[in-house]
């Protein structure tokens, strides 16, 4: 075998090597963005059920609620590309479109569910800021523009202020119920400095009138709680304004007969 001969299949053999090695490498490198991507996906789809089932029922804006299963379905559908052996992917399609569906039936201005203690607040609170991230994410990826991005901070602005008021107003029944009545006075009055506060933003004039008339009730009914806990300071005040009263109809009198002395001078 001519030495030629041998240089060339040492060539060929180095060639058909490196070109095994770049394949392999691509493969590999493919390999590992595709799980990359995968990972990437399943925390996104996670976080966007997380949303969907964190909230109450009828919480969130229909806006909002449409914009989150169009996320997750969004999700979901690169997902089942990426794995199509996945029947799962397919179920969870399904059923997400039937949601979306659902909430896209529902009136606009749907009755908001209100929350009835503290931790549920809390958590709720703590989803919206979640929301208000992802929300961002959206605006720099382009998937929202500045006016719709302005739109829906306004709507989790506006939840932050209810779920505010939600928790006074907890917080305020609870002290009632305890018999605390100047401290439910005192949450029904932060309700309602805050309402009074973002009004301007928002229409809050009837859950003002209506805290308005709670405090009005509920300030009668601490006079008489007081009035019954210290009856002898409320006769001493009874007698005090009674007195006050009698000095006062003296002075009118000596007033009026200092007038008509006048005249008749």
């Amino acid at each position: 075998m001519s030495s030629t001969l041998i240089i060339s299949i040492i060539i060929a053999v180095l060639v058909l090597l490196m070109s095994y090695a770049f394949i392999s490498q691509t493969i590999t490198t493919r390999r590992q963005q595709k799980q990359r991507l995968l990972t990437a996906l399943k925390i996104r789809a996670r976080d966007f059920k997380f949303l969907i089932n964190g909230f109450p029922p009828n919480f969130l804006s229909k806006d909002l609620s449409i914009l989150v299963y169009r996320c997750i379905i969004e999700v979901t559908e690169q997902l089942a590309k990426l794995e199509p052996k996945e029947k799962l992917y397919v179920e969870e399609l399904t059923l997400y479109n039937k949601q979306l569906e659902e909430v896209q039936r529902k009136p606009k201005n749907a009755k908001r569910a209100k929350l009835t203690n503290p931790q549920q607040t809390k958590e709720v609170k703590r989803l919206l800021q979640e929301l208000n991230k992802f929300l961002a994410h959206l605006r720099k990826r382009g998937t929202i523009n500045a006016s719709q991005h302005a739109n829906y901070e306004q709507q989790i602005k506006n939840m932050v202020v209810q779920l505010s008021v939600d928790s006074y107003i907890i917080n305020a029944k609870q002290a009632s119920g305890s018999g605390k009545t100047r401290l439910a006075i005192h949450y029904y009055t932060l309700a309602r400095k805050l309402l009074a506060k973002e009004s301007g933003k928002q229409n809050y004039q009837k859950q003002i009138q209506q805290l308005s008339g709670v405090i009005a009730q509920l300030e009668e009914k601490a006079l008489a709680e007081e009035a019954a806990a210290n009856p002898d300071r409320a006769a001493a005040e009874a007698q005090a304004e009674e007195q006050a009263a009698t000095e006062w109809d003296e002075f009118n009198k000596g007033d009026e007969s200092w007038k008509k002395k006048s005249v008749y001078d």
